[in-house]
């Protein structure tokens, strides 16, 4: 059973790499070429196809006209590693790398193609994570109900003005267990948007940066669920776009679609 469905999924996996160097050979072979000519150190290189690619690494073949001997082409190829194994799909961040690395050493002004078109995808299917603080008076309301309440909690004669409150309405003894509720409440909400975040981190680093992550670590560690409920619309309207999408892999669908 196990081995039918390794044979399954590695079935499955030649069958999108096939599509997508064919693709990549289509739609993208301007920057296919480029590469080439850059890395491959042959600006007079005139075409240039992906012969190989899987989830380690990619093989790029070009060839040229030699000078000396008009008409004579001649071939050399490239493999190129990616920095980590991954899927085919997201293998075009890798290789659109490459290509706007080669674009800029040759001095093309424009972005790649596959660039533009793997930025437009990302627009329509990817959420924005860029940290919104709460409003003002939110975040004003939250500090200074903390502050209030570790004054009352730790405070054994608190200020006259205060007095009757703690008399009549709330013992510090009671302020001191709301008061650790509230802080252990906040740090496990901290606990976990840092781990979400790492997550969407781990799987779109585009999408998350390290410094997003602190300040919505910090923000959900000062303002609680005034910070978290943002943050979680954000994950809930991404799952949204993501089923709405059906599943398609970056290989198959939205590149070279205008």
């Amino acid at each position: 059973m196990m081995m039918r469905q390794r044979q399954k999924m590695s079935q499955q996996a030649a069958q999108e790499q096939e599509k997508l160097k064919s693709r990549l050979n289509s739609i993208y072979s301007e920057d296919i070429l480029n590469i080439a000519r850059h890395f491959g150190n042959r600006r007079e290189a005139t075409a240039a196809q992906v012969t190989d690619i899987d989830n380690k690494g990619i093989t790029i073949q070009w060839q040229w006209e030699e000078k000396k001997d008009s008409g004579k082409k001649s071939t050399d190829e490239m493999q190129f590693a990616f920095r980590e194994a991954i899927t085919a799909g997201s293998a075009i961040q890798e290789i659109s790398d490459l290509a706007s690395e080669a674009n800029k050493a040759l001095g093309l002004e424009t972005k790649p193609q596959l660039t533009k078109d793997k930025e437009a995808l990302e627009a329509r299917t990817l959420v924005s994570f860029a940290f919104r603080p709460p409003r003002i008076q939110v975040m004003a309301s939250v500090l200074f109900g903390l502050v209030l309440l570790g004054y009352m909690a730790f405070t054994e004669h608190v200020h006259p003005s205060l007095a009757f409150i703690r008399r009549y309405i709330i013992s510090q003894t009671t302020c001191y267990y709301i008061f650790v509720i509230a802080i252990g409440a906040h740090i496990l909400e901290a606990l976990a948007v840092f781990s979400v975040c790492q997550l969407i981190k781990t799987f779109q680093p585009r999408q998350m940066t390290t410094e997003m992550q602190v300040k919505w670590t910090i923000g959900g560690a000062l303002f609680g669920i005034f910070c978290l409920h943002d943050f979680m619309a954000r994950i809930m309207r991404q799952f949204a776009i993501a089923d709405s999408m059906k599943g398609p892999s970056l290989s198959q669908k939205g590149y070279g679609q205008n």
